[in-house]
C-alpha cells in the first residue's frame, strides 16, 4: 500500500511501541508526504508510542472520553497517483497486529476514477478521524498526566500477570507429570494385588495387598510429593521388594517406573535414584532366580 503512495492514514484501537517502530520503519522505506494515525487513548495504547510517532512527523489523533471504550477500528487507507488502497481487518498498530499474529484483513485497490467508491471509503476514515483530538492538544493536560501514570502502573500489573501466568503454567506442567506418575504407580499397586500371591503364614497363599504403599501413595499425591516418596522407597527398599522378588515379579516394582525412559516424568528422578533403582532391580532378579 505504501510503496507508491503519497499518503497513508489509519484508524486503530491500539498503538504500542512495537507498532510505532514498524510504522516508522515502513516510512523509511517508503517516503510518504502524509502519515497519520488516529488511535484510542488509554488503557492499552502507549502514550510514549504516540509521542514517538508525533516527534517523527506523524499526525496523531487521540480518541478519549466516553467515545474511547467503543473505538475499535482497524482501517488503513493509502492514496497513490491512480489508486486508493484500503486495508481493513483485525490487527492493531502493534508488532502482533502488523506482522506477528494470525490476523485477517481485506484489501482493495480502487482506481481513483471510481470516484463514488473512493469517496465512500475515504468518508469511512474521515468519520473515524473526526472522533480524535490532536495529540498536541492533549499533551500536558491532567488527562495526559494521569494516562502516563496509569500506563506505568499497568505495565507493572501486566508484568505481574505474566509472572502469574508463567507460574500457573509451570504448576500445570508439574501437576500433569505427577498425575501421570501417580497413575502408573497406582496401576502397579492394582496389578500387584491382582497378580501376586505371598505366603499367608498358615501354609497357604494370599493376594499381596501393599496397603502401606497405597496409603503413602495417596498421602504423597495430596502433598505433591510423589517423586520424594519414590526416591525414599528406592533408596531404602521395603518388604514389598522382597515379596515381588520372591514372586519373580520385578516388573511390578516401583524401580521399573523410575527407569522407564519412555515416560514423560522420567527426568524428575535424579541420577542417584536411577542408580539405586538399577541396583534394586538386579538384586531382585538374582533373588527371584535363586528362589525359582
Amino acid at each position: 500500500m505504501a510503496k507508491d503512495a503519497t499518503s497513508l492514514r489509519g484508524a486503530v484501537a491500539f498503538v504500542t511501541a512495537s507498532g510505532a517502530e514498524r510504522l516508522l520503519r515502513l516510512r523509511e522505506r517508503n517516503p510518504l508526504a502524509i502519515l497519520a494515525i488516529t488511535a484510542r487513548g488509554a488503557p492499552i495504547t502507549d502514550p510514549c508510542a504516540l509521542v514517538t510517532l508525533a516527534d517523527a512527523g506523524v499526525a496523531v489523533g487521540i480518541v478519549c472520553g466516553t467515545q474511547a471504550p467503543r473505538f475499535h477500528p482497524k482501517l488503513w487507507i493509502a492514496r497513490s497517483d491512480a489508486t486508493l488502497h484500503v486495508l481493513s481487518g483485525s490487527g492493531n498498530a502493534t508488532a502482533g497486529g502488523l506482522s506477528d499474529n494470525v490476523e485477517q484483513f481485506e484489501y482493495f485497490a480502487i482506481p481513483l476514477v471510481e470516484t463514488t467508491v473512493v469517496d465512500a471509503h475515504e468518508q469511512r476514515l474521515r468519520a473515524l478521524e473526526a472522533s480524535g483530538v490532536p495529540l498536541s492538544v492533549m499533551r500536558g493536560t491532567p488527562y495526559w498526566e494521569e494516562w502516563q501514570r496509569q500506563t506505568r502502573r499497568r505495565d507493572r500489573l501486566e508484568a505481574e500477570i505474566r509472572a502469574l501466568d508463567e507460574r500457573l503454567a509451570a504448576r500445570s506442567a508439574s501437576d500433569t507429570l505427577n498425575a501421570q506418575l501417580y497413575t502408573d504407580l497406582h496401576e502397579l499397586y492394582m496389578r500387584t494385588k491382582a497378580e501376586v500371591l505371598i505366603p499367608d503364614g498358615k501354609g497357604g497363599r494370599r493376594p499381596y495387598v501393599a496397603s502401606r504403599f497405597k496409603q503413602a501413595l495417596e498421602r504423597a499425591r495430596r502433598e505433591g510429593a510423589l517423586v520424594p516418596l519414590v526416591a525414599r522407597m528406592v533408596k531404602d527398599p521395603t518388604q514389598g521388594l522382597h515379596h515381588l522378588a520372591d514372586a519373580g515379579r520385578p516388573d511390578l516394582m516401583v524401580e521399573t517406573v523410575v527407569l522407564d525412559s519412555s515416560r514423560p516424568y522420567h527426568g524428575l528422578f535424579n541420577d542417584s535414584t536411577r542408580a539405586d533403582a538399577e541396583t534394586n532391580l538386579e538384586l531382585a532378579r538374582q533373588k527371584g532366580a535363586t528362589t525359582r
